[in-house]
């Protein structure tokens, strides 16, 4: 009975070591590859794999616009009825509406994935008379880039203002440009576009300021500067590029610098605030 018992330890020890193994084994493993990139930030572009999926390949620009909409929605369904007063407005007859929608997936998935190598809804997904997009399945710029803001902020908020700052710094890198550029009057567009607009200018913005509290005023300035390329208008980053100017004893840069920030104030009929001290 000892003998037996012993045996069931060894073969108990034996199996917890290869959870162990497997376990490590698959940490080690490096990240399974997207199958479907999309990049929107800026010029809009999607990869299969790592090749880029050529514009004579998509056969209609509704294919492609229905999938910068999916993207647009960040993985929640949007009904088919909506998805055909966006692509067709004006459309007479839901039914003929309805039809050509069905098309354009057909195109869409087809486009994605030629070979058929997967399920229909593997990337594309049908639901319940909506349509949504599997962000499991593919990788999407907008979405990393929110992501590593949303991390940045949480570790802000927990003091781990080290860690935080490295998440900034590559989100800032991340925005490769206002979500769906060539697409600037679609109102699909707006909300997510406005969103990442929004946290980009709060990654450059911490960045200068941190920049700035360790004295490293060029690279503050650098980020002033970005913001300002983006958005003239933006009255702290011209203020905050005349203060980091000056501390740095560009005194003369700085005093052209919000001289440049005075007229365009004027130009929006707002009175200039004072040369920051």
């Amino acid at each position: 009975m000892a003998v037996a018992v012993r045996e069931r330890m060894h073969a108990i020890g034996c199996r917890a070591l290869d959870d162990r193994i497997d376990a490590l084994v698959t940490r080690a493993a490096p990240p399974r590859a997207a199958k479907i990139v999309i990049e929107t930030m800026g010029t809009f572009r999607v990869l299969r794999g790592a090749v880029p999926i050529p514009r004579t390949a998509w056969q209609s620009r509704k294919a492609r616009d229905l999938l910068k909409i999916l993207v647009s929605r960040r993985g929640s369904g949007v009904s088919r009825e909506r998805l055909v007063e966006i692509l067709w407005p004006g459309q007479e007859g839901e039914a003929v509406g309805l039809r050509r929608l069905n098309v354009m997936v057909s195109t869409l998935r087809a486009v994605l994935d030629p070979g058929r190598e997967w399920p229909p809804d593997e990337i594309v997904v049908s639901d319940e008379g909506a349509l949504r997009l599997e962000l499991a399945h593919v990788d999407v710029d907008v979405e990393k880039f929110l992501d590593l803001v949303g991390e940045a902020v949480r570790l802000d908020q927990a003091g781990r203002t080290s860690e935080a700052l490295e998440r900034w710094a590559a989100a800032e890198t991340a925005y490769g440009g206002d979500f769906c550029e060539e697409d600037p009057y679609a109102d699909w567009a707006v909300g997510l576009r406005e969103q990442a607009r929004l946290a980009y200018v709060h990654a450059a913005a911490r960045l200068a300021e941190a920049r700035a509290a360790e004295h490293r005023h060029d690279e503050a300035a650098r980020y002033w500067l970005r913001l300002l390329e983006r958005d003239r208008y933006d009255e702290r980053a011209h203020l905050g590029l005349v203060r980091v100017l000056d501390r740095a004893g560009r005194r003369g840069d700085a005093r052209r610098r919000y001289r440049l920030y005075a007229e365009l104030m004027r130009e929006l009929e707002v009175e200039p605030a004072p040369y920051p001290a």
